[in-house]
C-alpha cells in the first residue's frame, strides 16, 4: 500500500506525515527500571566515528525489571558495544508526544521515542520527526509493506513499526457452545449472537460499550468504507459524518437502545469484575486483547478462543489494524544515525522482532511474525494452538489505511465525551457524529489547513 501525499504544514515545511496506543502495548520499558543500558555496536554504521555514543531512548512506563526485555538490550550490546542506551520512562503517548514537542522547542530531545502510530502525524506536521527512510533502507524488505504504511507518509518513513493489531474477535467459547450462539462472521450475525446471549442470560451481553474505544470506532468505520480524515496533498477531507460512517452509528446506536450491550467503559473495577464472571462474553480489538483480558481475569484462561474480525459484507475479510507503536528518531536527534540504527535493529531486524516477540505482543517484523506460528499461543487461551495462523491470516487482510489527521486528540476530547453522554441517555449517535465533524474542521480551519468540507 502506498501513502496519501500530504500538503504542505502551515510553516511551509513539506507535510511529513501525521498519527493510537493499544490497551497492551508492551515496551521496553520493563526490562530496565532505572538504568541505561548499554546497548552495541560493533563497526557496523551504527557505531559513531566519534566513538562511543549514548541514545536516549524513550519509552512507555512499565513497572519492574523484564528478563525479556533485558535480554534485548543485551544482545544489542553484544554487536554494538559503543552504544549505551539510556532508558526514560515518559508515560503514555499523549504526554511523551507534549513532552517531545517541548524536548524540540527547546532543542535538547532525545535520541529514540517510542509512540503510538496515530500519534505520529501531528509531530511530523510539526516538524518534529526526522525522515529516516535512507535510514532504513537495508531493512526495508523485513516489513510487509501494509505494515510500513502505518509510519509511511507521502512515501517517506517516519517511523520503524514496533508492534501490530491485526483486529480479531476474542470471545468466551465456553459461553457461547453454553448458549448455543454461533461465533459470528458478519456484523449482522454479532447482532443476532448479541440478542441470542441477552435473552439466555439477562446479566450478560455480548460485549460492553465503551465511547473511550475512539480508535476503534475508526477504524470500524474504516472497515464500511469511511475515512474520517483523507488528503489529496493539497487539503483534508474529514469523513465522520460520511453515510458509510454514519452506518456504523447506527449498528451501535441500535444495540445499546435494546439493551443488548452493556455500556460500560473498559477496564473500570465493575467491567474487569464482569469478565471475571463471565458477564462480558468478548472484545472485538487488536490482537493485544487476550493480554489484557488475561492481566484482568486470569482465571478464566482456557475458555476463550479468538477468530477474525466480522465482516460487513460476507466475503470481504479486509480489515484495518488497530492500535500498536513506533520508534521514532526525533529531528534534533543529536545522535540520529545511530538512533536509527537501533530503531531499525529493534523492530526490524530478524534478531530484534524475534525478541520483541518476548514483551507479549506483536512484532511487525518478519521475523518477529513468523516465530508466533511456533511460539506458544496468549496464557488466555492456551488450548489455542492456531491462534497466530489465524492472526496472519488475518495481517494478510490488513489492507484497510487508517489516516489520522493532525487534531485526532481534538476529536478524541470532542467525539468520546458527547458519545458517552449519548449512550447514557440514548440520545442520536449520529448527532454525536455530525458534531464531531463540525468540530474538526473548524479546528482545522483555525490551525490554517485547507479543509474541503
Amino acid at each position: 500500500m502506498t501513502a496519501s501525499p500530504l500538503p504542505s504544514s502551515r510553516s511551509g515545511r513539506p507535510w511529513r506525515r501525521p498519527v493510537p496506543a493499544s490497551l497492551a502495548t508492551a515496551t521496553l520499558a520493563g526490562v530496565l527500571a532505572a538504568t541505561s543500558l548499554t546497548g552495541c555496536s560493533s563497526s557496523d554504521d551504527s557505531a559513531s566515528d566519534g566513538g562511543p555514543v549514548t541514545l536516549q531512548f524513550w519509552t512507555y512506563s512499565v513497572k519492574g525489571g523484564d528478563p525479556a526485555a533485558k535480554a534485548i538490550v543485551d544482545k544489542y550490546h553484544q554487536e554494538h558495544p559503543n552504544v549505551t542506551i539510556k532508558l526514560s520512562e515518559v508515560g503514555g503517548t499523549a504526554e511523551t508526544a507534549s513532552k517531545l514537542l517541548a524536548a524540540d522547542r527547546a532543542d535538547d530531545t532525545p535520541d529514540v521515542v517510542q509512540l503510538e502510530y496515530r500519534a505520529l502525524p501531528s509531530l511530523v506536521v510539526a516538524g518534529a520527526v526526522k525522515d529516516i527512510t535512507k535510514d532504513v533502507a537495508s531493512v526495508k524488505n523485513k516489513i510487509d509493506p501494509n505494515i510500513w504504511d502505518v509510519t509511511t507518509l507521502n512515501n517517506q518513513i517516519y517511523g520503524v513499526p514496533q508492534d501490530i493489531g491485526p483486529m480479531m474477535f476474542t470471545y468466551r467459547k465456553d459461553l457461547f457452545a453454553k448458549y448455543g450462539v454461533k461465533v459470528p462472521t458478519t456484523w449482522a450475525e454479532y447482532a443476532s449472537a448479541a440478542e441470542q446471549i441477552h435473552k439466555k442470560d439477562p446479566d450478560a451481553y455480548i460485549a460492553s460499550f465503551s465511547a473511550t474505544q475512539f480508535e476503534f470506532f475508526a477504524a470500524h468505520a474504516a472497515q464500511a468504507g469511511a475515512q474520517w480524515w483523507s488528503n489529496d496533498g493539497k487539503r483534508w477531507t474529514v469523513g465522520i459524518d460520511s453515510e458509510a460512517s454514519l452506518k456504523t452509528a447506527d449498528f451501535w446506536q441500535d444495540l445499546v437502545d435494546r439493551g443488548l450491550v452493556k455500556v460500560e467503559p473498559l477496564l473500570t473495577p465493575e467491567w474487569n469484575a464482569q469478565v471475571n464472571d463471565g458477564k462480558i462474553l468478548s472484545w472485538a480489538a487488536g490482537s493485544w486483547a487476550p493480554s489484557v483480558l488475561y492481566s484482568v481475569a486470569p482465571d478464566t484462561a482456557g475458555k476463550w478462543a479468538s477468530a477474525p474480525l466480522p465482516q460487513w459484507k460476507a466475503g470481504d475479510a479486509a480489515v484495518p489494524f488497530q492500535g500498536g507503536s513506533t520508534y521514532l528518531v526525533p529531528a534534533k536527534s543529536k545522535h540520529a544515525k545511530e538512533a536509527a540504527a537501533f530503531a531499525a535493529w529493534l523492530g526490524a531486524s530478524d534478531e530484534g522482532s524475534k525478541l520483541l516477540l518476548g514483551l507479549d505482543l506483536y512484532p511487525s517484523g518478519n521475523a518477529g511474525r513468523a516465530a508466533t506460528l511456533t511460539h506458544e499461543p496468549p496464557k488466555l487461551m492456551p488450548q489455542q494452538k492456531d491462534f497466530y495462523k489465524v492472526a496472519e491470516r488475518v495481517i494478510k487482510n490488513t489492507t484497510i489505511r487508517v489516516v489520522w489527521g493532525p487534531n485526532v486528540n481534538v476529536a478524541q476530547s470532542a467525539f468520546t465525551d458527547a458519545l458517552n453522554k449519548a449512550a447514557l441517555n440514548k440520545t442520536s449517535f449520529r448527532e454525536v457524529y455530525r458534531a464531531t465533524q463540525k468540530t474538526v474542521i473548524n479546528d482545522l480551519k483555525k490551525s490554517g489547513y485547507t479543509v474541503t468540507q
